[in-house]
């Protein structure tokens, strides 16, 4: 995850995760010549608990001798100007800030305190909502951060193979304080109650061990979509036909023969990343939409197009099929006939 000399910014919430993980930088800062650095996001949710936590982190980070780049966002009403909810509203916060501090310090990886508990939680949810494989394999334990179309920094979690239990553990043998986040406890969020009531349920009447069984699948599942995905971005690059504005995808169009004879696993890649290429990300992108595009395809009668979320109208003709991006809202344009 980390070469010598590199340059990472330690996300530092001041809880036991990220505190622990600031303790193995400083442990191995030396031995790898390391440059430091620590981001604190306070969401103006819990008040004087929140403050308590950026004054926290604000002496670690001068007891340690670190640069410390502190951001005050009130994300609940940002959540509700953008009509978002509040963790995808902070999520997006997030990296944001990160993306700006590694673009304005030169910050090369960008940690984060994820552990295995937190995988395994994310895998199972992941389940409940109804997912495919990419979901099953959890939370990647790197990935590259994109910065308007620019290669960004790498997203590395450190801890993604090391318990909550281990955390603490150590934590206490290192006589290291942290601090306790309150709404960890608030069951109104789906992560706190798998946390706090499904998987303890499953440990007790099913499976001991349910939480290394699920972090074992997303391991294998990892491996699994890392080679289906670049099987299909072999495809990608040898059949998709790209039309571009201000260097921009705006169209992506394959032969429909392409789909003809291929694997089904194969076919929904393609038109996911077809979608990616011209909306920049997948959100709200769900399996429904791939299996009806899946199923328009092919068929030799019936409509001719389908919409998508973000603009994104994907159509059909005799010999192609198209997914593009339009301009305005479809709903401006012709109704499709679907």
């Amino acid at each position: 995850m980390i070469l010598p000399h590199d340059h990472i910014l330690v996300a530092l919430s001041g809880g036991p995760d990220s505190v622990a993980m600031l303790g193995v930088f400083l442990h191995i800062r030396q031995m790898l010549d390391l440059k430091l650095g620590i981001a604190h996001i306070n969401h103006c949710l819990r008040g004087d608990e929140a403050d308590g936590d950026e004054a926290f982190v604000r002496e670690l980070a001068f007891i340690h001798k670190l640069p410390c780049h502190i951001s005050r966002t009130d994300v609940p009403a940002l959540a509700k100007s953008r009509g978002l909810s509040f963790e995808e509203a902070a999520r997006q916060v997030r990296y944001a800030f990160y993306g700006n501090l590694s673009r304005d310090y030169g910050y090369c990886r960008i940690a984060l305190g994820h552990n295995s508990d937190d995988n395994a939680e994310q895998v199972l949810m992941n389940l409940l909502r109804g997912t495919g494989t990419k979901g099953l394999a959890g939370i990647p334990p790197t990935r590259l951060l994109k910065m308007d179309n620019l290669k960004g920094p790498t997203i590395i979690r450190p801890l993604i193979q090391t318990s909550r239990k281990e955390i603490m553990d150590w934590l206490e043998q290192q006589g290291q304080p942290f601090m306790v986040d309150s709404s960890n406890s608030d069951t109104s969020y789906l992560r706190n109650r798998v946390r706090l009531h499904l998987i303890p349920y499953l440990q007790r009447e099913y499976n001991p061990s349910v939480s290394e069984a699920l972090n074992q699948l997303s391991r294998i599942l990892i491996d699994e979509e890392s080679w289906m995905e670049g099987e299909a971005e072999k495809l990608f690059k040898r059949h998709a036909t790209l039309t571009t504005s201000g260097g921009d995808v705006i169209q992506v169009s394959f032969p429909r023969s392409v789909f003809a004879t291929m694997l089904t696993a194969l076919s929904r890649r393609l038109v996911r990343r077809a979608i990616l290429a011209v909306k920049g990300d997948l959100k709200r992108v769900a399996m429904v939409h791939v299996e009806a595009i899946l199923k328009l395809i092919p068929a030799p009668t019936g409509g001719t197009s389908l919409d998508l979320p973000g603009r994104i109208r994907m159509t059909r003709d005799i010999h192609r099929v198209y997914f593009r991006k339009e301009s305005v809202p479809l709903r401006q344009l012709n109704s499709p006939v679907s």
